[in-house]
């Protein structure tokens, strides 16, 4: 199935195979990348978990166009140097998850990159009161608020 046959229920939460977290508050962040994201392919093996708990691997990226008009891209690209792309998903469904599931797999990220989330190491207060935030959450969408997570649109 694609990107749009999905029918997400936004936002949705991706983890990368290394265990890094992304968020996509709309179908517009979920479908535009960088340039970076399209030449190193950053986005083969992501797990997107939609606001219902329902879950995806993303077995391929493909470009399918500019992610905005002519004249508005070109004027991004001269000044970020990032024009951004559209891009569809090839996806494969999986079981869905539970919230307590969508908490664990957010906090093992968290505990993966502590510095990605202010802390110095594992151990740093900051990095426990942010895990503390997550598990406190009571849906998906909480976590996605509670982290203010970044999308591929920049990469």
């Amino acid at each position: 199935m694609n990107t749009q046959e999905a029918d997400f229920r936004f936002p949705v939460l991706g983890f990368t195979p290394d265990r890094e977290i992304w968020g996509f508050p709309d179908i517009n962040a979920l479908t535009s990348c960088g340039p970076r994201m399209l030449k190193n392919n950053m986005q083969a093996g992501l797990e997107l978990i939609d606001a219902d708990g329902r879950r995806w691997i993303v077995r391929s990226v493909r470009r399918v166009g500019r992610a905005r008009p002519l004249i508005p891209w070109l004027v991004s690209a001269l000044l970020t140097g990032a024009p951004q792309s559209r891009i569809e998903h090839e996806l494969e469904q999986l079981q869905i998850v539970s919230l307590s599931e969508a908490q664990a797999r957010t906090c093992a990220s968290l505990r993966a990159f502590p510095q990605d989330w202010g802390a110095e190491d594992a151990d740093d207060p900051v990095l426990e009161q942010r895990i503390a935030e997550v598990s406190s959450t009571q849906t998906i969408v909480a976590i996605h608020e509670v982290l203010g997570l970044d999308s591929f649109m920049g990469y």
